[in-house]
């Protein structure tokens, strides 16, 4: 019984602080690219969208889930990459008026190097609404119904084992989408 009571505090404590859980409808978001492309999830409705959200020096933290995810991707038939939608996020809310030029320019350096558009969320209001931590690297499916299918706050936390559950989230999720 105490275990549950810690678990039920722990998840009223989360749903204050912002936190999201699996199962739960993702918050629309408006990110914009280094050359100012805007994306919103509102306007992804039906796909399976692939979340990177990272500071700007932890890019590199999530490096080898990274790789894995792109070989599955580049694995999968076209009607599949079709479902999927990869959006990797970098924090530029520390970015100003004299500094956002580089944030820019950073992020379409960063778009070339990836082979895809890196967005900004120059305000920080993803990473709020989604209760990710500032300076860290998060990762999370979003499914083709607007729910969050897999999340995690550090993707550091992560190995072979979650790689798996994340690509049979992604599999589950393409599967809806085909469906719809």
């Amino acid at each position: 019984m105490v275990g549950l009571g810690l678990v039920a505090a722990l998840w009223a404590w989360a749903a204050l602080a912002g936190g999201l859980a699996v199962g739960q409808a993702a918050p629309d978001f408006q990110v914009a690219s280094g050359d100012e492309q805007a994306l919103a999830l509102d306007g992804l409705k039906g796909k399976v969208v692939v979340v990177f959200y990272e500071g700007r020096d932890q890019v590199e933290y999530s490096r080898t889930l990274k790789q894995d995810l792109n070989r599955f991707f580049h694995e999968q038939p076209p009607e599949i990459q079709k479902l999927v939608v990869r959006v990797p996020v970098v924090d530029c809310s520390p970015a100003n008026w004299i500094t956002k030029g580089f944030w820019a320019d950073g992020l379409s350096e960063a778009s070339k190097k990836e082979g895809l558009t890196v967005y900004g969320d120059w305000d920080g209001a993803m990473r709020q609404a989604y209760g990710l931590p500032e300076d860290g690297s998060s990762f999370l499916v979003v499914g083709p119904g607007g729910k969050v299918r897999y999340l995690a706050l550090d993707t550091r936390q992560l190995g072979p084992p979650q790689y798996q559950k994340i690509r049979d989230a992604i599999i589950q999720a393409t599967t809806e989408a085909m469906a719809r």
